[in-house]
């Protein structure tokens, strides 16, 4: 996928299936390095607090997650892709629920 910024709920969901996959392949092949599983774990909170329609205030997404952090701590978000994605979804949580579906 040639990476692009959030716009719609659409583009958000598939951003949030894609690093999904991204983060479990990547919490497997190092388990030795916590941070993936705690992006996994972050990732399939949100997945599960979108799809019951639960919408958090800006300060409880702040204290819940922690994945925009994370990017800007351990990533350099300007040349890798992951980290930019995870940025981005972080960022993009906070419009989510006003967001055009498509």
């Amino acid at each position: 996928m040639n990476y692009k910024e959030v716009n719609t709920k659409k583009e958000y969901n598939n951003l949030l299936n894609e690093l999904s996959i991204e983060s479990k392949i990547l919490a497997v092949k190092y388990p030795e390095i916590s941070i993936y599983k705690s992006i996994y774990n972050q990732i399939g909170d949100i997945q599960s607090m979108i799809h019951n329609n639960i919408k958090l205030s800006e300060n409880d997404i702040y204290k819940k997650y922690s994945i925009g952090a994370i990017a800007v701590k351990n990533f350099d978000c300007e040349k890798d892709i992951f980290g930019r994605k995870l940025q981005d979804l972080f960022g993009a949580l906070f419009e989510y629920w006003n967001m055009p579906e498509s």
